[in-house]
């Protein structure tokens, strides 16, 4: 968790340093498969996946506008739901890009998409949605988005949406058990 914290101030400070990308540009960054990202098999376990978005989300947030329009205003930009789908293994010790692309939005959430890539190969891709909240209330996106010098909504493709149209049914129909 340590070096999660560390590389996320890290973003934010380098932000000073680099130049500035659009809201919606497509990012990229080349990381390395450290020890510890690593299962005992020596490739990169299916939990550190989620840290680099994570990653790339902070830096296109970091580098564009969205910052001041998220960030000064003491809002959070908050994970609500990643689906990850795994093709090939990253091994120890090699090199690999995350390529992050603002697949839209709508009136409530960001589509991200995460494609992991090691010498033009596609490794492993994420689609994530999230949100901004403020105080436990979600922000109304398209303020957020203005601010940010984008005015009008990009629908993110179909089959990005319908990949998440039934998240709201799954957690409603697996509430906790209370009584046994």
């Amino acid at each position: 968790m340590l070096h999660y914290w560390i590389t996320i101030i890290k973003i934010l400070v380098l932000r000073n340093f680099q130049n500035p990308v659009e809201s919606g540009q497509t990012i990229k960054r080349t990381f390395k498969v450290r020890f510890f990202d690593c299962d005992g098999l020596r490739v990169m376990t299916a939990w550190k996946y989620p840290v680099y978005m994570d990653f790339m989300r902070w830096e296109l947030i970091g580098r564009s506008k969205l910052y001041n329009a998220i960030v000064k205003r003491g809002l959070a930009p908050t994970l609500g739901s990643q689906k990850i789908i795994y093709r090939k293994p990253l091994k120890l010790w090699t090199k690999f890009d995350v390529v992050l692309k603002t697949a839209g939005w709508d009136e409530k959430w960001i589509y991200h998409l995460h494609n992991f890539e090691q010498d033009g190969e596609l490794k492993a891709i994420g689609i994530t949605r999230a949100l901004i909240w403020k105080r436990d209330v979600p922000g109304v996106l398209s303020e957020i988005m203005q601010e940010a010098g984008i005015s009008q909504i990009k629908e993110p493709p179909l089959w990005v949406k319908e990949l998440y149209a039934k998240d709201a049914g799954i957690i409603s129909d697996n509430q906790p058990v209370t009584k046994i």
